[in-house]
């Protein structure tokens, strides 16, 4: 039996360059784990199984059962798991909780059925699953372009706290909505991302300036 913490993240920017043809945008983000987590537990079984106190958690939709399927269509392996998810980061918040449960999914079932997958197969399966999974396969602090799933992973960022703050209501398909809010006038070039990639990898501090999250505006005009 292995339990496993699964970090939330943070944007310390997140920028939309464009739209793109296969229905998703073009985005330049710093990202940055943090200390709030769920605390999964995996234990080999017959067949595989999904435990949660909250029950709008454990059903098939849930990412890390989706996860377990998909490395067992792509290993072969045949072989199950008993496991149980002790959720305690806030759910539709932008924390990617559940990207990074399906990230820990991965890894920790890897191990867990000696499948030994490298990094960049798991990074592929997890790219299938969601954007922000491939950067929780790594944690700390990274750059991510792409859809999202292209990571450069950065030294750590001098920053040594955060304040989060979670209002007290959840919006079903909040990232598909906030998306599709987007207008042209929203769109930037991603250069204050790149900026602030170079300030971090030589080592320096991440002033207030720097930090920037295209939804801001979005939120507050949707909600």
């Amino acid at each position: 039996m292995e339990s496993v913490r699964a970090y939330a993240k943070l944007n310390l920017t997140l920028e939309v360059v464009r739209p793109r043809d296969d229905g998703y945008h073009e985005i330049a983000s710093v990202i940055q784990t943090v200390g709030i987590y769920d605390t999964l537990t995996f234990e080999p079984a017959d067949g595989l199984s999904l435990e949660c106190k909250d029950p709008d958690l454990g059903s098939d939709d849930n990412l890390v059962l989706k996860a377990a399927r998909l490395l067992v269509e792509h290993s072969d392996s045949g072989k199950g798991a008993r496991i149980s998810l002790e959720k305690d980061i806030p759910v539709s918040a932008g924390l990617g909780g559940g990207s990074s449960d399906a990230a820990v999914t991965l890894l920790s079932l890897n191990r867990l059925w000696g499948l030994e997958l490298s990094l960049e197969r798991l990074t592929e399966l997890g790219a299938s699953l969601g954007s922000d999974v491939p950067f929780f396969l790594h944690g700390g602090t990274a750059m991510l372009h792409g859809r999202g799933e292209k990571v450069r992973t950065l030294p750590p960022a001098d920053i040594d706290w955060f304040v989060v703050v979670t209002p007290n209501f959840q919006v079903p398909l909040k990232t598909a909505a906030a998306y599709r809010a987007i207008s042209t006038a929203n769109l930037t070039s991603g250069a204050l991302t790149r900026k602030l990639e170079a300030r971090i990898r030589g080592g320096g501090d991440v002033p207030p300036q720097f930090l920037f999250n295209v939804f801001d505006a979005i939120a507050f005009a949707l909600y």
